[in-house]
């Protein structure tokens, strides 16, 4: 039996070696799918070293620092809680050790120098009762199930009521506190957060896309191919952009006309001279859609020529999907020509573009995939889904984008700087019908920033707060660059929409008494959510504006008419009299 155990031992160590001498050459898809990222916003810490990790009730992530104080992330902004001569409201000692949440949604924290209360209402920190326990270390925190809170601190089990005051002391030899790890927490999204030996958080997710290394050489790609492929030119020819037709045929984009290879043929240009031809898309009826420096937008087929529209002469990419011709430009729009009513709809604002020059265009399965170096767009005509891809999302990261070509079926392949790549996604698995709701965590007004109470749907300003900078959060911390954010005022019927990776909205003009503001977002998907969250923002009213001021007005305005009355009434016996 022993020779048996030591035979199956030694074969399953050897098998063991072998897995782990061939793992780096496993395909992707055979490989676990977890990769580690730092912590969003870790540029707003003053110091980098966290000490303790917590996410509260809401959503919020919070950190507690070694000697910086205590952090609130909404996963936009850091809202710092530390003593210094900024903030001198704050008794806390910086040197955070424990943190817990009670049933009230209070912040305990525990310090290297006592225990202190944090009140969501007001976000307000004060210390516990006892200040002969301020000077103890506090090593652990954990809330009962009752209203009170227990923590472990100086070899002492203490207990606090909901007050803070602590009621009972028990010497304990060892912390008897059944509390979470400190340095890793799992997220309300199941992202694992852990505390590196630098005292960085970073966080194991999982990659939006994954992509396997192809060789593009050896693919058969339908439509726009690497320029590579455009073969021996004549002298001084530079291709722009090349295309392969369903019939075989290779279509040249060049700086001075337009050329063409057929099947088991050589180059050949075609048609009169056409100039700089910046981008084309073949159509199924032999034609093509061409976009030059001199014509503009025109159609191109056995020799003649259609004129389309002469105001675009600037296109970087075009695509032909039915009758709908999508078109790029150089300068940062994106347009949807009707080529049946030749109407041109600017897509630009819909899809959050800012002037930044797309490089390619593919429409697969009704979606819309434009390049930029440094992200991807995909857009739903339909359905009005936005989605950004950017390196980060990507499982090997890549440093920026060159190319997005297809096989004309459902493959999709990205040429990176040196590598290419194919995307293992379907358009179908972009959604994944995540609900997502804003959430207002912050405004500012004349007289400073403030973190909103644990009622987030109602304001109350100053008389002179007439204007106010609000903050949202949906409380995806990984994804904010992915989510987009729409509000109105009450009575309004259309949106307003922000740009992507923008969570802040300035209200102005509002009115004493409520004013209401609707706001809506998507997902990390580009869907927009149903649920619309109302903000309600009271002002209070200047005192001529109150009931007692109006009260006094006309009290003053009868006084003075009654004056009138009586001075003219005066004036007119005065008058009388002298004429008697």
């Amino acid at each position: 039996m022993r020779k048996l155990t030591n035979l199956f031992m030694k074969r399953f160590s050897l098998f063991l070696s072998f897995a782990v001498m061939l793992f780096p050459f496993l395909p992707l898809s055979m490989r676990g799918q977890e990769r580690v990222v730092q912590m969003p916003n870790r540029d707003q810490l003053m110091s980098a070293h966290v000490r303790v990790l917590f996410q509260d009730s809401e959503g919020y992530m919070w950190y507690g620092m070694k000697s910086d104080g205590l952090y609130r992330d909404d996963g936009y902004h850091l809202t710092s809680f530390r003593a210094d001569f900024l903030h001198p409201e704050v008794q806390m000692n910086n040197n955070i050790m424990a943190l817990c949440e009670d049933k009230f949604n209070r912040i305990w924290i525990g310090t290297k120098r006592g225990l202190y209360i944090l009140d969501k209402r007001d976000y307000s920190i004060r210390p516990t009762g006892d200040q002969k326990l301020q000077i103890w270390t506090i090593e652990a925190l954990k809330p009962s199930l009752g209203d009170s809170v227990w923590a472990y601190a100086n070899k002492h089990l203490l207990v606090y009521d909901r007050n803070g005051t602590c009621i009972r002391q028990t010497p304990m030899e060892s912390n008897p506190l059944v509390t979470p790890s400190r340095k890793e927490i799992t997220d309300k999204r199941g992202n694992v957060w852990q505390i590196d030996d630098f005292g960085i958080p970073t966080i194991k997710t999982h990659p939006a896309l994954r992509m396997k290394e192809v060789n593009l050489d050896t693919l058969s790609l339908q439509y726009m191919v690497p320029t590579s492929r455009a073969g021996a030119l004549p002298p001084g020819q530079k291709a722009h952009v090349v295309w392969n037709d369903k019939n075989g045929t290779k279509w040249i984009a060049t700086n001075s006309g337009l050329s063409m290879v057929r099947p088991d043929s050589d180059l050949e240009e075609v048609g009169p001279y056409f100039g700089v031809v910046n981008a084309l898309t073949p159509a199924e009826d032999g034609s093509v859609y061409m976009n030059t420096e001199w014509q503009g937008l025109i159609n191109y087929k056995n020799g003649g020529i259609t004129q389309m529209d002469t105001t675009i002469r600037n296109a970087s990419a075009l695509f032909l999907d039915k009758k709908d011709l999508w078109i790029c430009t150089s300068d940062g729009r994106l347009l949807l020509y009707d080529v049946e009513k030749k109407q041109i709809d600017d897509k630009s604002a819909t899809c959050c573009l800012r002037g930044d020059a797309p490089w390619g265009l593919v429409v697969l399965k009704g979606y819309v995939w434009v390049l930029f170096n440094q992200r991807i767009l995909l857009y739903s005509p339909t359905k009005n889904v936005l989605h950004h891809i950017f390196p980060s999302d990507l499982d090997p990261q890549p440093l920026f984008f060159n190319g997005l070509y297809t096989d004309g079926d459902s493959r999709l392949f990205l040429e990176c700087e040196e590598k290419a790549y194919e995307l293992l996604i379907t358009c179908d698995t972009v959604s994944k019908n995540v609900e997502a709701k804003a959430t207002l965590s912050a405004y500012q007004t004349i007289h400073g920033t403030y973190c909103v109470g644990l009622n987030p749907h109602q304001l109350h300003l100053k008389a002179d707060e007439r204007v106010v900078h609000l903050f949202f959060t949906t409380f995806d911390h990984l994804n904010t660059k992915h989510i987009r954010y729409a509000f109105r005022r009450k009575g309004e019927t259309e949106w307003q929409y922000l740009g992507l990776g923008d969570n802040d909205v300035l209200i102005t003009k509002l009115s004493n008494g409520d004013n209401v503001v609707e706001v809506k977002t998507t997902n990390s998907d580009g869907e927009w959510g149903e649920g619309i969250t109302t903000i309600t923002i009271h002002c209070d009213n200047y005192w001529w504006e109150t009931t007692w001021a109006c009260i006094v007005f006309i009290v003053l305005a009868a006084a003075l008419i009654a004056f009138f009355i009586w001075l003219s009434r005066k004036l007119k016996l005065t008058r009388r009299h002298k004429k008697q």
